[in-house]
């Protein structure tokens, strides 16, 4: 599903009318409908029910005269509070303001803070209230009026209908500015905003629910947006099929580096979620110590013993054995060690790769200020960090990155010139190109040991799958995640360990309809 930002949603309106032909006020009133019925179905019935409704001075507050009027004419009773002046309307919002006035729907007019306590009464007898303040081109901080309005609307603690998006939240990365509207539904328009996909945005939205405002799908192509967010659909349209004349040799053997003396699970872990994502074929190359074990738990992984250092981390003396192994892919990282031997057999092998490969947790510690060497490599690679880890290789703060983890991970993406995967909730995948998948699937449980390192090898699978490598990570991540919620199912969140989500990753595959 295709997320737009505020001024991309802008740009969209404009191609519908300028290349369309669809009037604004066409869309404002189809906006008002969805709205409206939305609003039916939270109550259960209008008519008699009392509606609070309140307008800024933009086509937000032109959403919010339209609905007050349909409300009007379904039987609800209706004030309406308009937090601008008269003068000030245009356009589609001046006519649809015209029409309640000609319906004795006259807004009163709220220009200060003194004015709070008339607001207050309205809620607190109020069934609904309907927040068209301010749309999704909201950029710098609320005002003062907006903010105590926005608190007034909260303090009531009533049902609320967002407009577009909640009154105060960015439309980018989904927070407050500072403050915003706490709904019960969000009625977005046409397309989801991207702020909307953020976890941050989730205490705000209440239900959100996309509505057809008859925006046709054409005017994609006059917007520059390259967010979406991953789903069941596009899932299906990149996973290959499989032929019935296949064998194992058709779908990728990868190369897994992982393992040592102190974090022997972790390459267990990978290894069984790479061959449940359907890779064909599975090498661990490991050091030599962890053998043993490591064939006892996962019996259909080919071994490569390797030198290994006295702490039993991967040895530089194993580079030359790894650099002759022909594979599809390589997953290099989960508990492979940060002993200085282990770090210089990863800074050197890596440009050294003739297949694509997915680095994570140890392995990215490796590469602490090699940026330019990275970023001139021709072979692809996927990071795979948590906001810790990339703090450490951005020299950011976690606290910058969370302030945007879009804007971060493609700032990224694109100095290094990998595909970032930043893991969290509704984890961002960013290319170097500046496209981006945010996941739409998994839970807090998720939030445990090894469920990384789950990642690792099924993002590998994929690769080795010859997925291009931000599909590999989009479809790897959101199948991790579907596991994840099949598995807290079964065993709820707080029980969830990593091996619940690899046992579950077969039945994720399985939601897929469609796929082969």
């Amino acid at each position: 599903m295709r997320l737009l930002t505020g001024e991309e949603m802008r740009a969209a309106d404009e191609a519908a009318s300028k290349h369309f032909g669809i009037p604004g006020i066409v869309l404002m009133e189809n906006a008002a409908l969805g709205v409206v019925e939305q609003t039916r179905l939270l109550l259960g019935e209008l008519k008699g029910a009392r509606a609070v409704v309140f307008c800024g001075g933009g086509n937000n507050g032109g959403d919010g005269f339209a609905i007050a009027r349909h409300l009007f004419n379904r039987g609800a009773e209706v004030r309406v509070f308009l937090l601008a002046e008269e003068e000030g309307l245009k356009d589609d919002a001046l006519t649809n303001y015209r029409i309640i006035c000609n319906l004795g729907l006259t807004p009163q007019v709220i220009r200060d803070a003194q004015q709070i306590n008339l607001l207050r009464l309205a809620i607190y007898s109020a069934d609904v209230v309907i927040d068209a303040i301010i749309g999704a081109g909201l950029s710098g901080s609320l005002n003062a009026l907006a903010l105590s309005v926005i608190k007034a609307i909260n303090a009531g603690r009533k049902k609320v209908v967002a407009v577009d998006i909640p009154s105060g939240l960015c439309a980018r990365t989904g927070r407050p500015l500072p403050a915003a509207v706490e709904a019960a539904l969000t009625v977005t328009f046409g397309f989801c905003k991207l702020g909307l996909a953020m976890p941050a945005a989730a205490p705000y939205t209440g239900k959100l629910v996309v509505a057809d405002i008859s925006l046709p799908q054409g005017v994609l192509e006059y917007v520059s947006s390259k967010f979406e967010l991953t789903d069941d659909e596009i899932c299906r349209l990149w996973l290959p099929a499989r032929a019935k004349e296949s064998h194992k040799g058709n779908f990728g053997h990868a190369l897994l580096l992982a393992g040592s003396r102190n974090m022997p699970g972790a390459a267990t872990l990978a290894a069984r979620a790479a061959l449940r994502g359907g890779l064909g074929l599975l090498t661990a190359g490991l050091p030599e110590g962890l053998c043993p074990a490591f064939a006892a738990s996962a019996n259909e992984t080919m071994l490569l013993p390797l030198p290994q250092t006295e702490e039993g981390g991967l040895s530089l003396r194993a580079l030359e054995k790894i650099k002759a192994f022909a594979a599809d892919a390589l997953i290099i990282g989960p508990g492979l060690s940060r002993g200085e031997e282990t770090v210089r057999l990863v800074r050197e092998l890596l440009p050294r790769l003739k297949c694509p490969a997915v680095v994570d947790a140890d392995a990215l510690f490796a590469l602490t200020d090699c940026r330019e060497a990275i970023s001139a490599l021709k072979t692809p690679l996927i990071f795979t960090p948590h906001e810790g880890e990339l703090a450490h290789l951005a020299g950011l703060t976690v606290a910058q990155i969370r302030k945007d983890r879009v804007a971060a991970a493609l700032s990224f993406a694109k100095e290094w010139n990998v595909v970032l995967v930043l893991k969290g909730a509704a984890t961002v995948i960013a290319s170097p190109e500046g496209r981006v998948f945010i996941n739409g699937s998994g839970n807090p449980g998720m939030a445990t040991a090894g469920s990384g390192d789950v990642l690792s090898g099924l993002t590998g699978a994929f690769l080795a799958q010859r997925l291009p490598e931000q599909a590999a990570a989009a479809v790897a991540v959101y199948l991790h995640g579907k596991a994840g919620d099949l598995a807290a199912a079964q065993k709820t969140e707080r029980g969830l360990i990593a091996r619940d989500i690899i046992e579950n990753i077969p039945a994720a595959l399985k939601t897929l309809a469609d796929c082969h």
